[in-house]
């Protein structure tokens, strides 16, 4: 007689289920992997953008002091203290497009601020009294945010100016990302040079 016995049957069967077992497991480390790569991939175009606003609006930084909402107080050209609202930068920044020839400048007045993990981005229509309007999302998972300032050879915490110093030489800015660590980011401004 020719065939299988039984237990050559058993070990085939078990040998393709062993098989079969594995190729799904790595079917499913393959969309794990590929779930991963999708979530860093984001975080990481994000986390670009929002470096790519930054450093458009630093390097425009013009050394012009705006005034408060009301158009009463002078401000400080660029400031980087940390406010209660989550504020910790202003400035003033050139070259803002126009193109349907509004009536405003070219000038522009720029907030950053840390809401609730998210980094936003806030602006007024005119530099002097007028409102911010709505805040633009730039990153989110972001647990704290420190500026530093480069001038006189030395970092410093904290800038408000001064009327002969309005720009410092440069402006370090290091976010805490949730489950990344630190991130540190160094951006020159137009007065660098001097």
């Amino acid at each position: 007689m020719k065939g299988f016995t039984l237990v050559e049957m058993l070990v085939a069967m078990a040998a393709l289920a062993v098989l079969a077992a594995g190729g799904f497991m790595v079917a499913g480390a393959s969309s794990t992997s590929q779930d991963v790569l999708r979530q860093v991939q984001g975080e990481t175009q994000a986390l670009l953008r929002m470096r790519a606003a930054l450093r458009a609006d630093i390097t425009q930084a013009a050394p012009r002091r705006p005034r408060d909402v009301n158009g009463d107080k002078p401000q400080a050209a660029l400031s980087g203290a940390q406010r209660a609202d989550g504020v910790f930068l202003t400035l003033v920044r050139r070259g803002w497009d126009n193109p349907l020839e509004q009536g405003r400048a070219s000038l522009q007045y720029v907030e950053y601020r840390l809401n609730d993990g998210r980094i936003e981005r806030l602006w007024r229509r005119h530099v002097d009294g007028s409102p911010v309007q709505a805040p633009q999302l730039l990153l989110e998972g972001v647990e704290r945010a420190q500026l530093e300032f480069y001038d006189f050879d030395q970092w410093t915490e904290g800038w408000t100016g001064a009327p002969n110093r309005p720009l410092p030489r440069a402006i370090r800015l290091t976010l805490a990302l949730t489950g990344r660590g630190d991130l540190a980011q160094v951006f020159l401004l137009p007065e660098a040079g001097r």
